[in-house]
């Protein structure tokens, strides 16, 4: 049967989803005929994107759809053409989820090592994004090809274990494909956390500055009192006894806060026990 002769036998509805080359994963059996829309995906310029292929089998032959010639070309045989044609296109997608997961991996790396990149959240949505897009697209072939082998899977000569063999493969990708986007939800709390530790830090450091400069002021302060009888106002080396004054005050805060901290890592953590996560396991195991 020609080509011309096949586009008009099909369904003006079956028709548009033919050409529509972003269409879902699908499978449509009709009395007349059965349409299997298989999705994969690729890379392009914009990014992830996917292409579907649509599989035509029309009494008892098979008709591939070839977008570059709007023409559906005529495959001899029927369900192993599919079965290779699928098993194609699964492995181009294979060997890409492969490259999203070491990029995944990578950005883990660079988190753990503590090397927080300036494009950080950038990067993580894009992989969250492919991964997810991903994830179900996978999920909607697997339920298309599992739709279509429960019309044919008992034909004769149907390709049982290829088939099987491709559901099984799809299966797996999607297990890879969720578990590295759980794996980005993990590092974007991650960094989360580095991030609040980092401005945690920055407001630590604010309040130690001000605890120490706020006494220093108090006291220039209350030196620049005008009013009489003020201590040193008719010393000659007021001035300096002032400077001293600050200067102690300033020492004293500053060498506090370290004594604090090392009291606290030292000495208290030790009282409650909070010190060596090691030595608790060594003695729960022991």
């Amino acid at each position: 049967m020609k080509s011309t002769d096949i586009l008009s036998s099909i369904h003006s509805l079956h028709l548009s989803d033919i050409k529509n080359k972003q269409h879902s994963s699908y499978f449509f059996h009709t009395p007349e005929y059965s349409l299997l829309i298989i999705r994969f995906f690729f890379l392009e310029d914009e990014g992830l994107s996917g292409i579907s292929t649509p599989y035509l089998i029309h009494n008892d032959s098979l008709y591939i759809y070839d977008r570059s010639r709007d023409a559906f070309d005529l495959y001899e045989k029927l369900h192993e053409d599919i079965h290779n044609s699928i098993h194609h296109e699964l492995k181009k997608s294979e060997a890409l989820v492969l490259k999203y997961i070491q990029e995944v991996d990578n950005l883990e790396d660079q988190l753990y090592m503590r090397k927080l990149s300036p494009i950080f959240l950038d990067v993580w949505f894009d992989l969250k994004k492919d991964i997810t897009r991903m994830e179900r697209m996978l999920e909607r072939a697997y339920e298309a090809i599992e739709d279509y082998m429960e019309v044919y899977a008992t034909k004769e000569g149907f390709p049982n274990n290829g088939f099987n063999n491709i559901m099984e493969h799809i299966q797996r990708n999607q297990r890879v494909a969720a578990l590295n986007s759980t794996k980005l939800d993990t590092l974007y709390n991650y960094y989360n956390s580095l991030k609040s530790d980092k401005m945690n830090s920055n407001i630590y450091a604010l309040t130690i500055l001000s605890g120490i400069f706020l006494p220093l002021n108090l006291i220039v302060g209350f030196f620049g009192i005008n009013t009489e009888g003020l201590f040193f106002s008719g010393n000659p080396s007021g001035t300096m006894y002032v400077i001293y004054i600050l200067v102690s005050v300033f020492i004293v805060f500053v060498a506090l806060f370290p004594l604090m901290a090392i009291l606290e890592r030292y000495i208290l953590r030790k009282l409650l026990g909070k010190l060596n996560l090691t030595q608790k396991l060594d003695a729960i195991i022991g």
